[in-house]
C-alpha cells in the first residue's frame, strides 16, 4: 500500500499481519452491515458497540490508521483518501453521543459522565481522575466554559467531585443571577409606566365634561 502502510498493519486474533484495505475497497463498504449497534448513551451498550467496531476495524486491517498516528510526511494520496472514508464512527453513533450537554442540567450531565466512567472501568478500560476532569471540561455547555481556567489551574487539582461541585455552584449562581436581572427588568417596566396614572386625575364624558376623581 502506501507509504503509509506500515503504520496501519492490523493484527489478527492468530497474530497475522493483516493488509490495510484500499481506499477502493473501503469506499464501498457500508458500515452498518459490520457494526449493526448504534453506540447510545441511554442504552449503555459501549463494551458491545467498541467489541463489535475494533473486530471490523481489524478486518479491514485499519486498527493502526485509526489508533496510531501517522507522520504528517507519509500522509500520501492514499493514505487522505482511506481517511476520508473512514468515518464510519459517525455512522454508528446516535446525536446524543456528539451533543452531550446539550440543554442537561450540571447535574444530569456529570452523573451521565461518571457513568460512562464506570462502565469503561467494568470492561477493563479504567479513566483516570485527571482524564475524567478533562472530560468534564471539554464538552463543557459554552456558557461554562470561562471556569475551565479556574478549575485547571488549581493546586492541588480538582477530583472529578470537586470539579462537579464547583460547577454546580456556577449553574445555581448564574440562574440566580438570572432571575434577579429579569425581577429588576420587570420592576423598572413598571415603574415606567405606573397603572391607571392616566385615568386617575379625570374621568371623561361622552359630552366632552370631564369630572374629577376627588371627593
Amino acid at each position: 500500500m502506501a507509504p503509509s502502510s506500515h503504520h496501519s498493519d492490523s493484527s489478527s486474533d492468530d497474530g497475522l499481519s493483516v493488509a490495510p484495505a484500499a481506499a477502493s475497497a473501503i469506499q464501498g463498504i457500508s458500515i452498518r452491515h459490520h457494526v449493526p449497534v448504534i453506540l447510545d448513551m441511554d442504552e449503555g451498550n459501549y463494551g458491545q458497540w467498541r467489541h463489535i467496531f475494533d473486530s471490523t476495524l481489524g478486518k479491514f486491517g485499519l486498527e493502526g490508521h485509526v489508533r496510531s498516528p501517522t507522520p504528517s510526511q507519509e500522509r500520501d494520496g492514499e493514505w487522505r483518501r482511506v481517511d476520508s472514508y473512514v468515518n464510519w464512527i459517525l455512522a454508528t453513533v446516535s446525536k446524543g453521543v456528539f451533543d452531550i450537554q446539550g440543554d442537561m442540567s450540571t447535574n444530569d450531565y456529570c452523573t451521565m459522565l461518571k457513568r460512562i466512567a464506570d462502565q469503561l472501568h467494568d470492561i477493563d478500560h479504567p479513566v483516570s481522575e485527571p482524564s475524567q476532569v478533562l472530560n468534564l471540561l471539554r464538552v463543557l455547555n459554552p456558557r461554562y466554559r470561562y471556569v475551565k481556567p479556574v478549575i485547571t489551574s488549581k493546586y492541588p487539582p480538582h477530583s472529578f467531585q470537586s470539579a462537579r461541585s464547583f460547577l454546580i455552584l456556577e449553574e445555581l449562581s448564574t440562574q440566580h443571577n438570572a432571575n434577579a436581572e429579569a425581577g429588576q427588568a420587570l420592576a423598572m417596566t413598571h415603574s415606567d409606566n405606573p397603572s391607571g396614572s392616566s385615568n386617575s386625575a379625570s374621568t371623561g364624558h361622552k359630552d366632552g365634561s370631564s369630572s374629577s376623581t376627588a371627593p
